[in-house]
Order: C-alpha cells, then structure tokens, then sequence
C-alpha cells in the first residue's frame, strides 16, 4: 500500500471496525435483549441446523463474539479479503431480523426503520465489493508486473531507437557516398568539358594560324605579279618610246655636221 494512502486507510478501518466492535461487546455483556428481539426468526432455523446452539442467548453471544473478532481484524488490516466477506456474511442475520419497518405503524418509526435497514444494506454491499477487490499481494504482483512491463517497454525503447539511430547512420552515410559520387562524376564531365573545349580553341587557333600563314604567302605572291607586270609595263613602254632624248640630239647633231 502506498505510504499516501496510509493516512485515509487508518481512520476508514477504524469507522467501519466499530460497529461490530461496540456490537459485539453489548452482544456479549447483556444478550437478552437481542435474543428476545432474534428468537422468533432464529428458532426455526436452529432447529434445523444441528450444530447451532438452540439457546436463543447463546446464539446473540456467539454472534457478539463473531463480530468482535471481526472489528478487531477490520482494526488491524490483515486478511483484508477474508474480514471483509466476514463482517458482510455477519449483516445477513441482522437484515433479515431487525429493523422490519413493515410491522411499524407508526410512520415515524417505520421511517427510522427503513433507514436503518437502508444503511445496513449500503454497508452489506460496500463489504461485498471490498471482499471481491484485489489483495495486497495480488496488488503487488500487478504493481511488479507493471514496473517489470515498463522495464521490458523501456528496453525495447531503448533497442528501437538504437536501431533507428544506426539506420538513419547508414542512410546518410550512403545519401554521403551518393552526394560524393555524383560530385566527382560531376567534375569529371567539368573537367572534360573544359579539355574539349579547350583542345577546339586550339584547332581554332591552328587553322586562324595556318589561314593567316596562307595569306600572307597569297599576298607576297600578288605582291610579286604585281611587280613583275610593273616591270613588264615599263620595259614595253620604253621600247614603244625610242632612244633616250641624249641619245636623240647626238644622232641629229651628228646629221646636221655632215
């Protein structure tokens, strides 16, 4: 039982043990009374059992005893269950001999009756439901199989976590192999790219090479027919031309002394 409830558990024994206590102490000191009150009803059925005492008197002092043993266990907590279903088998007699409110006429006895037998009947079933409630052991038993399943949940926790955390390792560990792999196949192509492109400026640049290389050999060789057809041109002209203008005025002047 746990230490927080010791403190309510105490005095509810203690008001449910004192009727049976102060009964059975009456019961004990002065049975006439009751016996006179029960034998109508008691009779008859001492008369069939055999194991009962027939005296009316001893019967109410057994009865006292019986219910003092039993407000002395409801007082000191042990054998809950067993108590229990005591003290409610010890209502039944007391429910069916006293407080029969239907012999009343008097309407305010007979509703003093009626609410005594009410109340007898409200603790005969709180009794019945107590008895038919867990024991301590079988409490503790369920507390440890609890705590046992929560230990066990807890572990489980614990190995599932680890397992999702070591998946989640593996998982970005290969989206990590998956990311460096597309990198270098990534620079790979860069890199070839560049090469190409690279190896196409050069042919570019060997063919503008080779091109200006052939025109400039194509202009030399225009330069050189020009050339030649310059000095083609002037050779004809002189000869279309004569002798120099010297040569001229001695061929006259050579004429004109002879």
């Amino acid at each position: 039982m746990k230490p927080i409830m010791r403190p309510i558990t105490s005095p509810v024994r203690t008001l449910v043990a004192a009727p049976y206590i102060i009964t059975g102490l009456e019961a004990l000191r002065d049975p006439r009374p009751r016996a006179d009150q029960v034998a109508p009803t008691v009779k008859p059925i001492a008369d069939r059992l055999g194991w009962l005492p027939k005296d009316p008197v001893a019967l109410v002092r057994l009865e006292g005893a019986v219910s003092l043993g039993t407000g002395a266990l409801l007082l000191s907590g042990r054998a809950r269950r067993l108590v229990t279903l005591l003290a409610a088998v010890q209502l039944v007699p007391a429910l069916a001999t006293e407080h029969r409110y239907w012999t009343e006429d008097d309407p305010e006895r007979r509703a003093s009756e009626r609410s005594h037998l009410l109340k007898n009947a409200a603790l005969f079933g709180a009794l019945l439901m107590l008895s038919g409630a867990p024991s301590r052991a079988h409490t503790a038993e369920l507390r440890h199989q609890l705590h046992d399943a929560r230990a066990h949940s807890g572990i489980n926790t614990k190995e599932l976590r680890k397992q999702a955390e070591a998946e989640i390792k593996a998982h970005r560990r290969e989206a990590m192999a998956d990311v460096m792999t597309k990198r270098r196949e990534a620079l790979a192509e860069v890199k070839a790219a560049r090469k190409e492109a690279a190896a196409k400026a050069k042919a570019r640049r060997r063919r503008t090479a080779a091109g200006m290389v052939a025109g400039a050999a194509a202009m030399k060789a225009a330069q050189k027919k020009v050339k030649a057809a310059q000095k083609k041109a002037t050779g004809s002209q002189r000869k279309k031309a004569g002798p120099p203008k010297l040569v001229r005025t001695v061929l006259s002047a050579g004429k004109n002394g002879r």
